[in-house]
């Protein structure tokens, strides 16, 4: 653990020490990071600058553990490129409060998705303690694709494209994402441009 670490400036800390707040990603998305990382891997200089732009913000929790709010598929992207650390934004110090109270305010505040890879709700303990525990969920590849092609705009909105995934899981089968993705992502995005979108964060229009 970095020592004193707090709020302010950006400081690299281990990838190992990251907690993650989600359960999933999507695995296409973590891919196409991985591409661009591993670019700059042999270009230290050139990686420590794309580091440095990609800030991962954080809330330091009970134990000082450190809480990744959002980034996960960039972190997933740096571990399984053999990168060590990243620069971490405390964004606030929570370190002092109990467990119980640290998980009440992340929830009230919206830091924190307790959702699986089926969309189905868990509890805080079930979230990973390492960013390689994270798992795939092909629907947030599918909010991740649709927001690449122009479906939807990106947004500064907490976990938005999750709640695009989970318009996705109610409309499109499972089967079809599995089996046939460009299939599945040409009717997501005819229903990302649909009336039954309009109140989800970075809707375009209808048709």
């Amino acid at each position: 653990m970095p020592r004193r670490i707090k709020p302010g400036k950006p400081i690299l800390v281990p990838l190992d020490l990251f907690r993650p707040t989600q359960m999933a990603v999507g695995m296409r998305a973590v891919a196409a990071k991985r591409e661009k990382i591993e670019s700059r891997t042999d270009k230290p200089r050139k990686m420590m600058r794309y580091l440095e732009k990609r800030p991962i913000p954080a809330v330091l929790g009970p134990n000082n553990e450190i809480y990744i709010i959002d980034h996960h598929h960039l972190s997933l992207a740096l571990w399984q490129s053999d990168i060590p650390d990243a620069f971490v934004d405390i964004i606030e110090d929570l370190s002092h409060v109990s467990p119980s109270r640290f998980w009440n305010r992340m929830a009230a505040d919206g830091r924190i998705h307790p959702f699986n890879s089926s969309g189905q709700s868990v509890q805080a303990a079930q979230l990973p303690t390492h960013v390689r525990e994270l798992a795939s969920d092909p629907y947030r590849d599918l909010a991740w694709s649709v927001r690449e092609a122009g479906g939807f705009a990106k947004t500064t909105t907490p976990y938005s494209e999750f709640r695009w995934a989970a318009y996705f899981r109610r409309h499109i089968a499972p089967s079809t994402v599995r089996r046939d993705f460009d299939l599945a992502h040409d009717q997501a995005m005819w229903l990302a441009r649909s009336r039954s979108a309009v109140r989800l964060p970075g809707f375009k229009g209808e048709h």
